[in-house]
């Protein structure tokens, strides 16, 4: 037991922390590795927010309450006969039907689910767990304690989820005003819980969970389905690896004072990081973004010389980084170059702080930092030792046409 049952905690800051923290539980709870989120943002969720098993009993549906206002303090009949009503009608039938929440608990409301139970109102059995007791029971299970508050001795593990951003056939779904301030907060958030997750989903993901856990519940499954299942386990693989990979980015870019300095400050409008943010996410889901009649630029790191001496010509690390511009940008490059010539006599420095911002935060940077993580990853170099030859200084980086 953690010793979180010692102590008051509040309610997770947002409804999503809450469904996680949820989720983690009732996965630990009931050992069920396949419990999945049902529905997102825009989808018709029948009620439910996540399908579950309990040994044979499936399906099994939890509702996180959620309201406009958040955290939930208190709940009525009303709130509970609505999403009854709304569970009644998913498929298939439910067995069981969990409806937790951050309220206080209400004897007045244990009372109302009984007697819905009694009248057997509904095929499924319901259960109502306020926050007290669903924090007891995440003191039954150090891990999702650890990970869901800062209990002393867990520092190490608390990872609050800060929030989920969804692609769609590899591009972000938040546009314009909506995506920059998301970003934006986002960035606060982990300057403020450096600990905080960024969760990166894709929809096919959900999809394709979606297809499995249906193919896991059939009772006997034929040669062409256990194919199928295998088909299905064998791309969700693929796709969380590349959910995984890109928050791994992400905890880089912010644990490192450098690079979280161009992602927090060096752009002192706003507007130019969450640029920076959505290219390096969308590019690392798919490198072929851009056009075959692209223009190119190279890019260069600043001194490969300071790396260590174990490095060979052939090393990643001393490579040239090919980008693909489209040609609209690649004309505003030249006549910023044109102009600087024409207005101080002499060629710009081709550094890449002098390219324009749209190539500087939409190309070169998020390039730049995807180049330094495969240099770890393949030279097996520390962030330290690239820092050191300035791979991490992005405007000290050079280009070339």
């Amino acid at each position: 037991m953690s010793p979180l049952v010692h102590y008051e905690y509040a309610p997770p800051r947002s409804w999503e922390q809450f469904e996680e923290l949820c989720a983690d539980l009732f996965e630990c709870m009931w050992d069920n590795h396949e419990l999945i989120r049902h529905g997102r943002s825009g989808q018709s969720q029948c009620g439910v927010d996540i399908v579950a098993a309990r040994g044979s009993i499936y399906p099994i549906g939890l509702q996180c309450k959620k309201k406009s206002r958040w955290p939930i303090k208190k709940l009525s009949k009303k709130d509970i006969d609505t999403e009854l009503k709304a569970a009644s009608k998913f498929t298939p039938k439910l067995k069981e039907f969990y409806l937790l929440t951050t309220a206080e608990a209400d004897a007045t409301l244990e009372e109302h689910v009984r007697l819905i139970n009694g009248n057997a109102t509904y095929s499924f059995k319901i259960h109502i767990i306020f926050w007290p007791e669903l924090v007891r029971k995440v003191a039954l299970h150090k891990q999702v304690a650890q990970k869901h508050f800062p209990i002393h001795g867990g520092n190490d593990l608390y990872a609050p989820l800060l929030t989920t951003w969804y692609t769609n056939q590899q591009r972000l779904e938040l546009q314009d005003e909506q995506w920059r301030l998301a970003a934006l907060e986002a960035m606060e958030d982990l300057h403020a819980r450096p600990t905080g997750r960024i969760i990166i989903r894709q929809r096919e993901s959900d999809q394709i969970q979606a297809q499995l856990q249906a193919l896991l519940h059939t009772k006997k499954l034929s040669s062409s389905e256990r194919w199928q299942k295998l088909a299905l386990r064998k791309q969700l693989r693929s796709l969380e690896s590349q959910e995984q990979h890109i928050q791994k980015i992400i905890r880089l870019v912010f644990s490192n004072s450098t690079l979280r300095f161009y992602m927090m400050d060096y752009d002192s409008t706003g507007e130019w990081a969450p640029l920076l943010l959505r290219r390096l996410i969308e590019s690392s889901l798919n490198l072929n973004l851009i056009g075959l009649d692209d223009q190119k630029i190279r890019i260069a790191p600043p001194t490969p010389e300071l790396l260590p001496e174990v490095l060979t010509s052939f090393s990643v690390a001393k490579m040239d980084i090919p980008l693909n511009i489209p040609y609209a940008l690649y004309e505003q490059l030249l006549q910023k170059e044109y102009t600087f010539k024409k207005e101080y006599n002499k060629n710009m420095a081709q550094d890449t702080c002098e390219l324009p911002n749209e190539i500087r935060f939409g190309y070169a940077f998020p390039f730049i930092i995807q180049r330094v993580i495969r240099i770890m990853e393949e030279e097996h170099l520390s962030m330290q030792e690239l820092e050191k030859a300035g791979y991490l200084d992005l405007t000290r980086w050079t280009y070339t046409h």
